[in-house]
């Protein structure tokens, strides 16, 4: 009878101690689980923040290369038949070149084109995407001097002159920043053009002249405006 007790006593205890092993074990277990997942929850929190702002930044990148500069306005004054040959039209326009705030910078000038059709030249450099992204202070947009500006009837070289070649533009004056370096690319503007090396080391994606053209209407305007990593464009108002 005492062994039997014995044994119960001895089973009772042994169920006891695997009872509070199992259950510490399982504990354990679960406090590991727990922790895994509490591991896993903030690996994948961050994975999720690191998207977002990667996604926010692309986001700002291609905001950036498409933000469009106004730089100058068109405003078409007239249109009358030509006193030399009267089947075309002459063209008198206003030409206003204007702060990003479209506020008049320097005075206006009058030019009489011949035709309804008006041409732009102008010389365009363009940086290098990454350069636009990240907003870099003298290659975070496209910039661009203005030669001169003439009708369909008329021979580039008899344009009236817009910005003297080797001068800095007047809408990139005053700004912090961008002055020697970028007085430079205008003065060795053609060097570059043909000089790959030199040109890519400048930051400078490229460079050209470019010549827009737009038919225009009496009592219309147009804004002359350069995207940040493009080209330049007219556009109706």
């Amino acid at each position: 009878m005492l062994l039997l007790r014995t044994l119960l006593l001895a089973g009772l205890v042994g169920l006891g101690a695997w009872w509070t092993w199992w259950f510490h074990d399982l504990s354990t277990r679960h406090s590991q689980e727990l922790a895994a997942r509490d591991r896993r929850i903030e690996a994948l929190e961050g994975d999720l923040g690191e998207a977002r702002a990667e996604n926010e930044r692309l986001r700002t990148a291609l905001r950036l290369l498409k933000v469009d500069r106004r730089l100058a306005r068109v405003e078409v004054l007239d249109q009358e038949p030509s006193e030399e040959e009267p089947e075309r039209v002459r063209t008198r326009i206003r030409w206003q070149e204007v702060t990003e705030e479209d506020l008049p910078l320097g005075e206006a000038r009058i030019f009489t084109l011949e035709g309804d059709t008006i041409y732009l030249d102008a010389l365009v450099i363009k940086f290098g995407d990454q350069y636009v992204e990240q907003g870099d202070v003298l290659r975070g947009t496209s910039i661009c001097l203005f030669r001169r500006i003439f009708g369909e009837y008329q021979e580039p070289s008899q344009g009236f002159p817009l910005d003297p070649v080797g001068s800095r533009p007047l809408p990139y004056r005053g700004e912090e920043g961008r002055g020697p370096e970028q007085e430079d690319l205008w003065r060795r503007f053609w060097e570059y053009a043909h000089d790959r090396e030199a040109a890519e080391a400048a930051g400078v994606r490229a460079i050209h002249g470019e010549a827009p053209f737009m038919r225009v209407r009496a009592g219309r305007s147009y804004r002359v405006e350069l995207r940040a990593s493009g080209g330049l464009s007219l556009v109706a108002e």
